[in-house]
C-alpha cells in the first residue's frame, strides 16, 4: 500500500486520515491461516514531523484459523497497531541501522506494504482456541470431546512412558516395607529415637 504524501510536504505539524481496504494475498499462502474472509481494513492517520512523516494506526482483518485443540475452523479477526516513521533523508552516523534500517520517503510516496504485512503476521496467534474450555480431541482414538466422551481409558500412558511406568511398578515391588512412604523412613525413627 503505497500513500501519497505531496498534500503534506513543507507543512510541518500537518495530518490526513484515512481508511484503506486492501487484499491480504500474504496471509492465504501461510498455513495458520485456513481462510481470508476479507480484506485487511486499515485506519491511519499521516502526520508531517519535519524530519520526515509519522504514519499511526490500526489495522484488521477477518481470517478463518483452525483451533489447535478440536481442529475445527475458528473465525476471527486479527487486529494491531502500527508506528513508524519514514525519514525525508537518513541521518548520518547512526550505528544501529545495521540491525534495524530507518524507512525512508520514496518521492512523494511512502510505502507501508511491508510495515502492513510485518504486523498482520506477528498477530497471528501461536495456539488459537475456539472456546477457553475447549476439551480438544481424545489422544488415543481422535473423538472431538465437546460432542460427548469416548470409551478409552482415561489411564492410558503414552508409548514413550510407557517403560518407565514399568520401572516404578517393578522398584514398588522389590521395595521392603519398611522403606515405603507410608511406614515412614528409618531417618525419622532415628529422630525419634534421639528425642
Amino acid at each position: 500500500m503505497r500513500l501519497n504524501i505531496s498534500a503534506l510536504a513543507g507543512r510541518k505539524g500537518s495530518s490526513f486520515r484515512l481508511k484503506e481496504e486492501r487484499p491480504a494475498d500474504f496471509l492465504a499462502k501461510l498455513s495458520e491461516v485456513e481462510q481470508v474472509l476479507g480484506p485487511v481494513v486499515a485506519e491511519l492517520q499521516v502526520t508531517n514531523t519535519g524530519e520526515g512523516f509519522l504514519v499511526v494506526g490500526d489495522l484488521s482483518i477477518e481470517v478463518e484459523l483452525r483451533c489447535s485443540r478440536c481442529l475445527r475452523p475458528l473465525k476471527t479477526t486479527l487486529s494491531t497497531s502500527i508506528e513508524e516513521e519514514f525519514l525525508n533523508h537518513p541521518e548520518e552516523a547512526e550505528e544501529d541501522w545495521f540491525w534495524d534500517e530507518p524507512s525512508l520517503v520514496d518521492g512523494n510516496e511512502i510505502d507501508i506494504t511491508s510495515l502492513i504485512e510485518e504486523s498482520l503476521l506477528v498477530s497471528i496467534p501461536m495456539k488459537s482456541v475456539c472456546q477457553e474450555d475447549c476439551p480438544g480431541l481424545c489422544p488415543v482414538c481422535g473423538t472431538l470431546l465437546s460432542e460427548g466422551k469416548c470409551d478409552c481409558s482415561e489411564s492410558a500412558i503414552d508409548i514413550r512412558l510407557a517403560p518407565l511406568s514399568k520401572l516404578l511398578q517393578q522398584m514398588s515391588e522389590t521395595t521392603p516395607p519398611e522403606r515405603r512412604k507410608d511406614h515412614g523412613s528409618t531417618k525419622e525413627e532415628t529422630f525419634k529415637s534421639k528425642s
